[in-house]
C-alpha cells in the first residue's frame, strides 16, 4: 500500500491541487492534511470516514497542528513579507533562515500526517472493495462552512487522488 506521504506529495504537488488546498485553508479553516487523508483514506486504504470519525482525527491532530504546525506556518509567512524591509546585501541570508524554517514546516506537517495513518492504523477499519472520496470530503467541508458560504469542492485534488485508484 503507497504511503500516505508519498500519495498526499503527489496529490498536492498535481496541477491546481495547491491552490485549492491553500483556499480552503486560508479561507475556511481546513486542514490540509486531513482533506489530503480523506483523499487517501477511501483511495488508497478503501475506508470511508464518518463525522464522527473527523471528530476523532480532528481531535488526535490538534495538539501538533495547533502547537507547532500552524505557528511554524505564520512565521514562515511573516519572515517571507518582513525580508522585503531587510537590507539588500542581508537578504540572502533572511531568505535561507525562511528555507530552513520552511523544511521545519514540513517535518511538522509529516509529523501530523504520522498521527492520522496512526489514527487509521489504530482503528482497524474494514477495508471495502471502493470507496469514493467524495463523501469524507464532502462531511469534512460541511465542518468548515462560513456563514452563508459553502468551501468549494476540491476537484482537482479528489481527480488527483483518483488516479491512484
Amino acid at each position: 500500500m503507497q504511503s500516505f506521504r508519498d500519495f498526499s506529495f503527489a496529490v498536492y504537488t498535481a496541477p491546481g491541487v495547491e491552490e485549492e488546498c491553500l483556499c480552503l485553508q486560508d479561507d475556511y479553516g481546513v486542514d490540509v492534511n486531513i482533506l489530503l487523508f480523506c483523499a487517501y483514506a477511501a483511495v488508497v486504504a478503501n475506508v470511508g470516514l464518518s463525522a464522527s470519525d473527523l471528530v476523532e482525527i480532528d481531535n488526535e491532530v490538534a495538539g501538533v497542528r495547533d502547537g507547532v504546525v500552524v505557528p511554524l506556518r505564520t512565521c514562515r509567512r511573516a519572515l517571507k513579507q518582513g525580508i522585503a524591509a531587510i537590507p539588500v546585501e542581508r537578504a540572502g541570508e533572511a531568505q535561507r533562515l525562511r528555507e530552513r524554517l520552511k523544511d521545519i514546516e514540513l517535518a511538522a506537517e509529516y509529523l501530523e500526517q504520522d498521527c492520522l495513518v496512526g489514527w487509521l492504523a489504530a482503528t482497524e477499519r474494514t477495508r471495502t472493495s471502493s470507496v469514493a472520496p467524495n463523501d469524507s470530503i464532502g462531511l469534512l467541508l460541511s465542518r468548515h462552512r462560513r456563514a452563508d458560504r459553502e468551501p468549494p469542492y476540491p476537484d482537482k485534488l479528489v481527480r488527483a487522488a483518483l488516479s491512484f485508484a
